[in-house]
């Protein structure tokens, strides 16, 4: 996607509500960036489909939405502002490294945020990884619902905790999705044993959007 031209502040806006996981409170921005999502930046994002807002309180809780998140993806390439400088100009320089390692691994910008922020980036032995290699080999097409009793029959040795752990991680990202069947009375024995719980609820379907 080609990306919406924005100003300093509004980069630094969205690229750090990306390092925050994808949702982050206003005083949480001001932390971490030391700004606010508020007033016509907040309003044309939320436009754009960029981020939705909520004010539960009295400060905006923000979110990416998957649209922000290709935002983010495409700004990895992008140039540095114009008054960026020469350490803008090396920031993007790093996102363009971080850009080109995402695409070596096989993962999602999400999935780097997410395995980053709870302590590292993701090894290369990291069952996430091969549940989305195994996704891959049976589903047709992105977003094609694949049981997780076959997805399960591709994973190998891999032990049930960390697969069920992985799922629950993967889940979190945008770009992936757990249900349970509608139809209960479709489901064998081993559908049933080979579904993942999540919040209390039997989930026995993924799909993942794109690769």
């Amino acid at each position: 996607m080609k990306n919406t031209a924005f100003g300093t502040r509004e980069r630094a806006l969205l690229l750090g509500l990306m390092t925050l996981g994808g949702t982050a409170s206003n005083p949480e921005l001001r932390a971490h960036v030391g700004d606010t999502l508020d007033g016509e930046p907040r309003r044309r994002v939320n436009k754009l489909g960029l981020v939705t807002s909520e004010k539960p309180g009295r400060s905006y809780h923000h979110t990416l939405t998957e649209d922000g998140w290709a935002w983010c993806v495409t700004e990895l390439e992008g140039s540095a502002p114009e008054r960026g400088g020469s350490l803008g100009r090396t920031l993007y320089g790093v996102l363009r490294m971080i850009k080109g390692y995402l695409d070596a691994a096989d993962l999602s910008l999400a999935e780097f945020v997410v395995k980053a922020r709870e302590g590292g980036a993701p090894a290369p032995d990291d069952p996430t990884k091969a549940i989305r290699d195994a996704y891959w080999h049976l589903a047709r097409e992105p977003q094609d619902w694949v049981l997780l009793t076959h997805l399960r029959a591709q994973l190998g040795d891999v032990p049930r905790e960390e697969v069920d752990e992985a799922l629950r991680q993967l889940e979190r990202l945008p770009d992936v999705h757990l249900v349970p069947e509608a139809d209960q009375k479709t489901l064998t024995d081993e559908d049933r044993e080979s579904a993942v719980v999540v919040g209390g609820v039997s989930k026995h379907l993924l799909a993942i959007e794109a690769r």
